[in-house]
């Protein structure tokens, strides 16, 4: 039985061997006409050749001066009251002068600027001196619709040199420029302004120009 077994593995080995060039022919030709539908019906090639990107920049001035507005002019200081001279004479009604205070009365709130703070009016002797500038970022949308304008940013400078609030003062810009010169502006640094020697707040213009030649 094992020699029968064998014998019949041997034959369909035979077989194999003498269909394999048939078989080899047959894929070769098959292999053939697909490639030859394949390049019959497949689009024509066209190359891309790759093309540099180039974005188009724009300037930023930074403003050669800041505008320094003058200091208050002084104030002539307020006479002393002299004391008055009381008569035996003088009655009560005489001698008490007429109030309108009130004890019940809201007290005063303080004129507030838009920027959200109270208006600075310190004298100086020493200016504030810029330490660290930053550009205006030009946005983008604005830079697509050509927008130029010079923006006029009101900026409170504390007695660390730090800008403390930003607000337009004005404007021949659009609303996305002004915001722009506005966020720089927060983000500049200064000699704090002195007087006699001593830090104190102060109230400066920075100008920002936005020009796309």
């Amino acid at each position: 039985m094992a020699i029968a077994l064998e014998t019949i593995q041997q034959s369909e080995h035979f077989k194999l061997r003498k269909a394999y060039n048939r078989f080899l022919f047959i894929g070769a030709v098959l292999a053939a006409i697909l490639h030859a539908v394949a390049a019959i019906f497949s689009p024509p090639y066209t190359p891309h050749p790759y093309q540099l990107r180039e974005r188009k920049l724009s300037s930023v001035e930074l403003p050669d001066d800041i505008v320094i507005p003058p200091p208050p002019a002084e104030i002539s200081r307020p006479e002393l009251p002299q004391e008055a001279e009381i008569s035996e004479e003088a009655s009560e009604e005489e001698t008490l002068a007429p109030t309108s205070f009130d004890p019940f009365a809201p007290p005063a709130v303080p004129d507030v600027s838009s920027g959200g703070e109270a208006e600075v009016f310190v004298a100086f002797d020493t200016p504030p001196e810029p330490v660290h500038q930053v550009a205006a970022e030009y946005p983008e949308l604005a830079r697509q619709a050509e927008a130029e304008g010079l923006v006029m940013v009101l900026v409170t400078i504390d007695e660390t040199g730090r800008v403390t609030a930003a607000q337009v003062q004005s404007s021949d810009a659009i609303d996305s420029l002004q915001q722009a010169a506005v966020a720089a502006a927060k983000k500049w640094l200064f000699k704090p302004a002195k007087q006699r020697d001593k830090p104190v707040k102060v109230r400066i213009v920075i100008p920002f120009r936005f020009n796309l030649n």
